[in-house]
């Protein structure tokens, strides 16, 4: 009885922490100053908590594609200036960059421009689109919602200025940016340059067609991230909404995992996915580990014997 009593309590400390430590990583997966597009609740409420309460990346503009379809909240990101970077409370891998603060607006749409703007609009003809140094062709008969056309508007302002980035929940909103992102743990972050995939560390097969940073994955998700207990044995989730954000941290681990396979690791490829699997139960995951498994094993006499 005891060890069930214990282990209850467990449960309900992973479910009570997990919302905080998920908000302090999904912030601190982008750099100094950078813009964090999220979509719902899960993704959005704990990180501004994180910010507001916490204190925690104030510098970090979180906005949220969901209510990024009304007016007034246009109006208010356009309008917000981010916090100071906190250096000494940063991680270390965001330190001794001496970014500088942004002195302009998050976007330019004028009141007026978002007064008409939400609504959906179809492109009657293909139309070209400058984004930063970034030039974009949209096919005729695109669609745009109110979040994309301000999605645009940030974008053409900040990109190559400010780092941007897509929480994993809200990576369909790339809008043509495809081959200019690249996966950093919990995020899918955009440069202004071409992503090339056969730079060293970089792996093309990472999630939603973005390749992975290999070396900022791994330090994010082991230097940086906290998991509310739920890399120790037995620390099942019991909340439906805490097993989603568990599932969202066991993702950057199993493309680590992926990659480590295909360079021939298998070993740090076993690892990666264990750490997948006390985050969450996913489905093939426990097949999947068998299979790496196996391998190591069939590989251990041929080892043993190329040293007889």
């Amino acid at each position: 009885v005891g060890g069930a009593h214990q282990a209850e309590a467990h449960t309900a400390a992973a479910d009570a922490r997990l919302p905080a430590d998920f908000a302090y990583d999904l912030l601190n997966s982008v750099p100094p100053y950078g813009i964090l597009f999220t979509y719902g609740d899960n993704d959005s409420f704990p990180l501004w908590w994180a910010q507001e309460v916490a204190g925690i990346r104030q510098d970090v503009t979180v906005v949220c594609l969901a209510m990024a379809q009304t007016d007034w909240y246009m109006r208010q990101i356009r309008d917000r200036v981010p916090g100071d970077f906190d250096e000494t409370a940063a991680p270390g891998i965001w330190r001794g960059r001496q970014p500088v603060k942004p002195a302009w607006p998050l976007h330019l749409m004028t009141d007026e421009q978002i007064a008409s703007s939400t609504r959906a609009i179809m492109l009657s003809d293909s139309q070209p689109v400058r984004i930063g140094p970034v030039r974009v062709v949209y096919p005729a008969r695109s669609i745009f919602y109110p979040n994309d056309l301000v999605t645009i508007s940030i974008l053409q302002q900040n990109l190559g200025r400010r780092p941007v980035a897509w929480a994993l929940t809200a990576a369909d909103h790339l809008l043509g940016l495809e081959h200019h992102v690249v996966m950093r743990g919990l995020v899918i972050s955009a440069e202004a340059a071409v992503i090339d995939s056969t730079t060293p560390g970089v792996d093309a097969q990472g999630l939603l067609g973005a390749p992975i940073d290999v070396p900022i994955t791994q330090a994010l998700l082991t230097q940086v991230y906290r998991y509310a207990g739920l890399l120790e044995p037995s620390r099942h989730l019991v909340d439906p909404t805490s097993r989603g954000v568990a599932a969202n941290l066991a993702v950057p681990w199993t493309r680590l995992a992926s990659y480590y396979d295909r360079i021939g690791n298998v070993a740090a490829a076993i690892k990666s996915l264990e750490t997948a699997g006390n985050l969450s139960a996913q489905p093939g995951l426990e097949a999947a580990l068998a299979e790496l498994r196996l391998k190591q094993a069939q590989a251990a006499p041929r080892a043993d014997s190329t040293h007889r």
